[in-house]
């Protein structure tokens, strides 16, 4: 699933530097994936339809947590298609 992501450069916070960085859409929510200078794994977060993070059971392994961060570091490949495919199948359930 890794490979449906297109990337493209983005200019990294205000320094000089690009990241990577690519976004896809499923139903109601948008994965954004970044790949940092000089890194070799990825971050990716979840937004909602008003760009606002999201919090999902199932992929944010703290949801439980009272405190859970809504960027998940470190991921390989593999792993951000795992992201992928739940994301995936919460479409479906919707319905969307």
């Amino acid at each position: 699933m890794f490979e449906q992501l297109k990337f493209f450069n983005r200019k990294w916070l205000s320094k000089d530097l690009q990241l990577m960085q690519a976004n896809k859409t499923y139903g109601k929510y948008e994965l954004s994936v970044i790949l940092e200078p000089g890194k070799t794994l990825y971050e990716v977060a979840i937004l909602d339809q008003l760009g606002k993070f999201v919090i999902l059971p199932g992929i944010h392994e703290d949801y439980e947590e009272e405190w859970c961060d809504d960027v998940i570091p470190c991921l390989d490949k593999s792993q951000v298609s795992v992201i992928m495919k739940k994301l995936e199948l919460l479409m479906l359930k919707e319905g969307v």
